[in-house]
């Protein structure tokens, strides 16, 4: 039985976005459900409601708008996370970074090669046949119509649909409709099975009068897919019982689930892999080792009933921007200088990398707890392709003693979840080798108050999805994802935070407080996957 994420990790981000989809493959989806619309002006977009209201804030009917319009709202602005009273996903001071509806040719572009697709097609306005082959159109064009069963309500769309293309299998969105109506589609090969909900298949662990008929006909005829059934209690999330229940049943294609990270408890097989809490003043250096970003004396590392990275004020020299030519002239080239040996003195962070390598797919999370939350400071967990360098239990004396593998945003390719700065929490990555290339998500949430929170990232093959929990967020909040296919099958983990210099964007002329901080690392777990059901 396939689990489908319908809207993807829908709790845990806004329904039917980017970082809901593909977050919820990335957690362990065997199929990814969405919901296609036809706009106005004849684009086909992945939403799940055809009245945004309660998603984006504002009224519209999805049919009656252009996708110009549709772009003009924010569709992150009715989500939260459960537990949440006050939650922004994004900062809706910057509506640069609103969500826009993801384009089913987009959706298709983003799609791993190794999880199927369930699209439900809401009734059209009118034009059943346009809106039947735009939508085939747009599978025949990545070859997609062998993993894509497509649901609607309609049977003229579903007629049509079986005309444009027979390999595509097809089921009756029979919610609401009549049982006899549902067995009467099946029964004469219109459809490949019915899309219900699980109470009207299953009830008391026995099958109804319904779910046998279905399951006497599917049989008889073979049917590729049978039933697909959703949870409609505590909040559309598959439940182990209900799981339970349905994976005995063989002609139950799929069920489908909002959150892949509850549901995916109990049907991906795990291990742990790592368990620490850092407590006490002891490091098993067979495991971890410490590290410091740059050759200087202002950062300290150090366990401590956690992993400390503690950074003291700075007392150097960072003079104002030089107002002769001259003094501007030896500024810019001592800032080379700095730049050519990346050892900047006022650049100073580190923290502790696991010296046991990751292999395969994994879930990492951490708690962190930070002293100072500003510009110019940020802390994160990644995964890298080298190792930790050699452990250092004192402060560095020379450039020898630091590792780039302890700089966050360091070492690349790599991909990690951060707090950056006061902005928010997003996902970062770089796919080649330069520093210069490094990548970042839009922040998510809000980075100005907190002071502490848990980071979780999260691998399947070359996707990675990051999520963050505070309070406030007390559920999980994907703040991004990303594909790196230059990140090898075994990488290595770090919790690292630093410190540096940064222009005043309100001022180019002066440079934003350079803090003293101190970053604290605890609970670090780590869970691997391997094959197969439990």
């Amino acid at each position: 039985m396939k689990i489908i994420a319908r809207g993807g990790n829908a709790l845990h981000a806004p329904d039917s976005s980017t970082s809901a989809l593909l977050g919820a493959y990335v957690s362990g989806a065997d199929a990814l459900g969405v919901a296609v619309q036809r706009t106005r002006d004849d684009r086909l977009v992945v939403l799940s409601e055809r009245d945004v209201s309660s998603s984006a804030g504002k009224p519209g009917r999805v049919d009656e708008m252009t996708l110009a319009e549709l772009n003009e709202l924010d569709f992150s602005a009715g989500f939260r996370p459960r537990g949440a009273a006050r939650f922004h996903y994004v900062d809706p001071a910057q509506p640069q970074r609103r969500i826009r509806p993801l384009l089913f040719a987009e959706l298709l572009e983003l799609l791993p090669e190794d999880v199927a697709l369930f699209v439900e097609l809401a009734p059209p306005p009118a034009g059943a046949d346009a809106y039947a082959r735009q939508v085939v159109e747009a599978l025949d064009a990545r070859a997609l119509g062998a993993r894509t069963v497509v649901s609607a309500a309609d049977p003229e769309l579903l007629r049509v649909l079986a005309g444009l293309a027979p390999r595509v299998n097809l089921v009756f969105d029979g919610r609401g409709a009549r049982a006899e109506d549902c067995l009467a589609l099946v029964a004469r090969g219109a459809v490949d099975g019915v899309f219900t909900d699980i109470a009207a298949v299953v009830t008391d662990g026995r099958l109804t009068a319904f779910g046998a008929e279905i399951e006497r006909v599917a049989r008889r005829l073979g049917c590729a897919i049978g039933a697909v059934l959703r949870p409609v209690a505590t909040a559309d999330v598959l439940g182990r019982a209900q799981y339970d229940e349905l994976r005995r049943l063989s002609f139950v294609w799929g069920a489908t689930t909002a959150s892949m990270l509850e549901t995916a408890v109990f049907t991906r097989q795990s291990a742990t892999l790592i368990e620490e809490s850092f407590a006490g003043d002891a490091l098993d250096r067979r495991r971890f080792a410490l590290g410091y970003a740059k050759a200087n004396s202002y950062c300290r590392v150090y366990p401590g009933d956690g992993i400390h990275v503690e950074i003291a004020a700075y007392d150097g020299a960072a003079p104002p921007i030089a107002d002769s030519p001259l003094e501007r002239r030896l500024q810019e080239i001592e800032a080379r200088l700095m730049d050519a040996s990346r050892d900047w003195p006022f650049y100073s962070g580190g923290g502790v990398g696991v010296r046991v390598g990751l292999r395969g797919d994994f879930v990492a999370e951490v708690d962190y707890t930070t002293e100072s939350v500003c510009q110019a400071t940020t802390l994160e967990m990644a995964v890298v392709n080298v190792d930790p360098g050699p452990h250092r239990g004192e402060p560095p004396r020379s450039f020898r003693d630091k590792d780039s593998f302890y700089d966050p945003h360091g070492a690349p390719p790599f991909c990690g979840v951060e707090h950056d700065e006061d902005d928010g929490f997003r996902i970062n990555w770089n796919l080649g080798s330069e520093y210069d290339s490094n990548q970042y998500g839009g922040p998510v949430g809000d980075g100005k108050t907190p002071r502490g929170g848990r980071l979780r990232l999260e691998r399947r093959g070359a996707c990675f999805a990051a999520y963050y929990r505070n309070d406030d967020a007390t559920d999980w909040v994907c703040c991004g994802t990303a594909r790196n296919e230059s990140l090898n099958p075994t990488v290595f983990l770090r919790c690292v935070g630093k410190r540096w210099r940064q222009e005043d964007e309100n001022d180019p002329s002066k440079w934003v407080p350079i803090v003293a901080n101190h970053f604290v690392f605890r609970n670090l777990k780590v869970m691997g996957f391997g094959g197969g059901e439990p």
